[in-house]
This record gives structure tokens, sequence and C-alpha cells, in this order.
């Protein structure tokens, strides 16, 4: 059963969204920016979808309704037949920085649908040690990026910056800075705090360090994402009870949710059970996913508790190693062996821990001492369709990619087109108009980003047409770059950043850079009602 207070906001939006004042014809005096015209509306809230058109001026959506074709004046029309129109997609948990080269300016996102990314996940904020906050959001105004940018500041970027660093604990001075930079951030616009509880420094953080934090988050209306202390079986539910614990204080939402080691739907439900029983004892807490069943990190996850920090691991491989080479052997035990341990960087890109091992002769435990602390990128198959499922179907989980553009994973470039082609169209476990607002409204509503995730007038433009018979997404671990199909035309901020020829009647190369690189993209601030 789907607890009251989710049904009573999910019910609330789409009420509002049914009984807001609408024109009853656009003004035909006008000449608008950009016409669409047939398709069905799938508008973000979870309503029924409706056939319209959609009239936009400038970033904003002016009109949704029925347009008269031969009255109407507009620069640019689409052609939308057979299509679905929908917000653009919001992407609850991104990786990324647009300011660097490499990353293209976040292009990539925009390639599955998202037009909103949220960065500064995981307890990592995306500036540079020498950059303030509001100096990194300066600049992603200054250089542009292809999708918007919402970011959260991480616990782990203040705590380095408040002289706490990896501590086991943190002084009273330490931890007034820390709220001070987190007080600032939030200032700047900040939707919140990251949290990466499982990681360094993250992990050293007690009860009394976030429970600080929490309040001057909450007293900013921001909200807590949080990568939990531990996803294993046998740990998420103490896991997730932690961070509960710092919803009086503020929002909290529980990020890239996932059970390893999990088996059964049974362990995905009592995850699912106690947010919301935390919810419907009125507190905010959320959770999002991703549709995929591999994460994706370092060899830091096979690491024992006593030898995470770098000084440590290299004291245990001097001094400890046939200790650590068995705690080693039976973690990677634990997480399925080494043919379920993917290098995804560096020289043995694509190969399993085992095939690395049958090529060099050397046994998987002696392998990671021997990539050094840290070692490359990896990919670890520990989750089952049966647990994560649960949450990719649930009404009340966002979807997110967990990606980057330059991390070798499918989730990076697939994940909103995967879960319309798998889960709403292959087997028909979602209903499309609920995994529309998973994707949009609810990520918008859970995040208090205000100005997009819904179709409504004098919201921003942020579109999709969608061809959903035909949505792939293509992107698999031998080609994880592969373009999907199916996104026909993606518009951010009223300008068309891609599109299929044959949707447009009209010319758009006026929204195309020099570069070829659309820069449409905004800096999302919390402060200004975005």
């Amino acid at each position: 059963m789907k607890p009251f207070i989710y049904l009573l906001s999910f019910f609330s939006l789409v009420f509002a969204s049914a009984c807001a004042p609408k024109t009853s014809s656009p003004d035909y005096a006008k000449t608008y920016d950009l016409f669409i015209t047939g398709g069905t509306i799938i508008d973000g809230t979870g309503a029924p979808g409706f056939s319209g058109d959609i009239l936009i001026s400038g970033d904003k959506i002016a009109y949704i309704g029925a347009v008269d074709p031969k009255k109407i004046s507009t620069k640019t029309n689409l052609l939308a037949d057979n299509l679905i129109i929908a917000p653009g997609f919001i992407d609850a948990h991104a990786h990324g920085n647009p300011l660097r080269d490499n990353h293209d300016k976040l292009r990539s996102f925009l390639r599955q649908g998202v037009t909103t990314v949220i960065l500064g996940q995981d307890g990592s904020s995306p500036q540079r040690p020498d950059q303030t906050f509001t100096q990194w959001m300066e600049a992603v105004d200054t250089s542009g990026s292809a999708p918007n940018v919402a970011v959260l500041i991480g616990h782990g970027d203040i705590r380095r910056r408040s002289g706490g660093g990896e501590k086991d604990k943190i002084t009273p001075a330490e931890q007034t800075k820390m709220e001070s930079l987190l007080s600032a951030a939030m200032d700047a616009g900040a939707y919140g705090l990251s949290t990466g509880l499982e990681y360094v420094p993250g992990r050293y953080a007690d009860a009394a360090e976030l429970s600080g934090l929490a309040k001057t988050v909450g007293a900013h209306g921001g909200l807590i994402s949080s990568h939990i202390r531990s996803e294993d079986d046998d740990a998420v539910a103490a896991s997730v009870a932690e961070l509960i614990d710092l919803a009086p204080y503020a929002p909290v939402n529980v990020t890239h949710v996932k059970v390893v080691y999990g088996k059964t739907a049974a362990q995905g439900e009592a995850v699912l059970q106690q947010i919301r029983d935390a919810r419907a004892q009125g507190m905010a807490v959320s959770a999002d996913v991703y549709p995929y069943l591999a994460s994706f990190g370092s060899m830091t996850f096979l690491y024992p508790p006593w030898a995470k920090r770098e000084s440590e691991f290299n004291d245990a491989v001097a001094n400890r190693r046939e200790e650590l080479e068995a705690f080693l052997r039976a973690k990677i035990k634990r997480r399925n062996g080494p043919g379920a341990i993917l290098v995804s960087s560096g020289k043995y890109t694509g190969k399993t821990l085992a095939e690395i091992s049958e090529i060099t002769g050397t046994d998987p435990e002696d392998l990671i001492i021997e990539f050094e602390h840290g070692g490359p990128a990896t990919a670890h198959f520990i989750m089952t369709k049966a647990t994560q499922d649960v949450f990719i179907t649930a009404p009340d989980v966002s979807i997110s990619s967990d990606g980057s553009p330059t991390m070798r994973h499918p989730r990076s470039f697939g994940s909103f087109p995967k879960v319309l082609e798998d889960y709403v169209v292959r087997d028909k476990t979602l209903p499309l108009e609920l995994a529309i607002h998973k994707m949009t409204g609810l990520t918008a509503q859970t995040f208090g980003i205000q100005s997009r995730g819904v179709l409504k007038p004098g919201y921003a433009a942020d579109i999709l047409l969608i061809d959903l018979e035909n949505v792939k997404a293509n992107t698999g671990w031998s080609d994880v770059n592969a373009v999907p199909s199916g996104i026909v035309t993606t518009i951010v901020n009223g300008n068309i950043a891609s599109s299929e020829a044959s949707a447009v009647t009209q010319s758009y190369t006026r929204n195309i850079n020099p570069e070829g690189l659309p820069t449409y993209g905004r800096m999302l601030r919390k402060t200004n009602g975005d």
C-alpha cells in the first residue's frame, strides 16, 4: 500500500496541475518563438496524457492547449504527430563539471533527454580547491553548460576546507567552520548537502557532526542527499535509519538506493517501508535509483575498514599483508567473485579481475594490492533485478543515472531511455505517466526545483519529443558510448539543442553555436526560485 502522505503529495500535485488556470486560447496577435503541434502531452505530474499544442516565448512555456495553425504566427514549428511531449528529464544524481574541457559541457546528458543535472554528489563538490563555491557557479554562468545545472555542496569538501580532513573526530571549531561554509554555499544557491558516508572522509562523520550540518541545511530550506554508510544487505537498514535520524532537521534523500547482495523483492520492499514509515510520521524522506545492476567506483570498496585511508592501506601492505590478503579474498568472494569486478580504466579496461588474474598469473587479491591505493575505476556486479526493480517501479522513487560524460558505465548514457524501453514498453511494469513523473516532476519536487519538471505555462521550456515505441538505450558494456534512440528532440530553455531533421518544419540553425555545442543550460540557484 502506498503511504498516505505520499499519496497526498502526489495527488495534490496532479490536482494543482489539473485545476491551474488555463487560457482558453493563445494570443493570436503575438509571434511565438516555437510551436509544438500534435502529439500526446505527458505533463510530468503523473496525470493522464492528453492531446494538445505548446507555444513557447523565449525560455518559457507560454501556452498549452489547442492552437489554430492558420491564425498563429511562429518562428519555428515542430511536428509531434505520434510522439510523446514530456518535460526534460531531471537527473537526481549526476557527476561531471561543465568547466572541464573533456566533459564537453555535459553534452552527453542531452542525448538521453536529461535537461537538468544535479551535481555535487557523494560528498564531493565540483569546484577546484582554490575556488569558492560562488566562484565556481559564476564561472559556469560565464562558460555555459549543455543541460541546466543544480548543485549540492559536498560534505567531504567542506570537511577538508574546515581543517577536519580525514580526522576521526573534528573539533568544535572545525564544526563551526563547516557549518559556515555550508551556510555560505546555501546562500549562494546550493540546493542542499551531499554526503558520501562510505567514502573517506565522510565515513568518519559522527551523529553530532551530521546533525549540526542538517540543522544548517534545514534552516536554508535545502535537502540532504546521501550515499549512505553501507548499502550491504546486512547493514542497509541501519544506514537508512541513520539518515532518517537527520530528517527532523531537513529533508533527506537516499541516493542511488540499492541493496548490495540483495536477492529478493522483499529486501527492496523492506527499505522502501523504512522510508515510507518515516514519511508517514511527517518527515520528508525520499530516494532515487538508477536502472542498472552494477555499481561503479574504485577498488576501495574492497578494502577493510582499517585500510581505507591511503596511509592505512600502505601500512597494511607493508606490515599486515597476510591479513590484508585474507580480507580481500573473502571480500572478493562476497562480491560475487573476481568475474563480477570489471576494470573500467587504465591498461586492463574492459577486463574482469578474473581475466586479468589469468593473463598475469597473479591472484586477484595480489592484483588489488599491486594496483596501489584506489586502483583503477571498476564496475561491481553486486545487485539483482528482483531487488532493484522494487525501487525502479516504485511510484515515490526518482530516477537518476549516477553517470558522467567520462564514466565507462552504460548508466552514463542510457539510464533514462532504459527505463522507458524496459519498464514502460517491454515489461509494462510502469505506466508511462508515472515513469515520466519519476524522471521529472517528482525529482523537481524532491529537490525544490520550482521552475522545471512539469509542462505548465510560465515554467521553463525544457521539453522532449519522444518516439516511445522506438526508444532504446543502446548502451552496453561493449559500447557504453552508444547514442540512445527515440529521443527525437531535446529543448533546453526554449532552444532546440538536438533534433531529428524529420521533426522540424523550419530551420533552427540559429540555435546552434559555431562549434555545434549547445550551451543553453543555466546555472540554477535555489535562492532565485529556480
